[in-house]
């Protein structure tokens, strides 16, 4: 079982959080507009739930509005910030398995594509790993 959410494109973590003039730091008006197109984006796809609380998978296909140069990991804090603001999932932290991908130009604003399924079976560290 997996659910899929159609999101508009995060802003970059750069522009996601801004610093207040005593040091601390707060969520931009960018960030917060995104947070807002998320959760409206989450009600309409999937409306009311149980929030998950089992250990996931989570797929991401980012879809730039256009071909200027990106860091793809640039933009899962606010994706995965903005997701669990609006009570999707429980917590980030269910987060066992993380892949991001570059997806093609799609428009002026780009988008972002998001697959959620079970994690799959935890990774043994190098060190209990057969020997070849």
């Amino acid at each position: 079982m997996y659910h899929e959410l159609y999101l508009p494109f995060p802003p970059t973590v750069n522009n996601y959080y801004k610093k207040s003039a005593h040091g601390g730091r707060y969520i931009s008006q960018k960030g917060r507009l995104f947070r807002a197109q998320v959760a409206e984006a989450v009600i309409d796809q999937i409306g009311d739930s149980v929030p998950l609380d089992y250990q996931m998978l989570v797929e991401v296909i980012l879809f730039p509005p256009d071909n200027r140069t990106r860091d793809v990991d640039n933009y899962n804090k606010a994706l995965l910030d903005a997701i669990s603001e609006t009570g999707f999932w429980l917590d980030d932290k269910f987060i066992d398995q993380l892949f991001v991908y570059r997806g093609e130009v799609r428009s002026r604003r780009g988008s972002c594509y998001v697959r959620i399924s079970e994690a799959a079976p935890i990774l043994r560290s190098p060190d209990q790993l057969p020997e070849d």
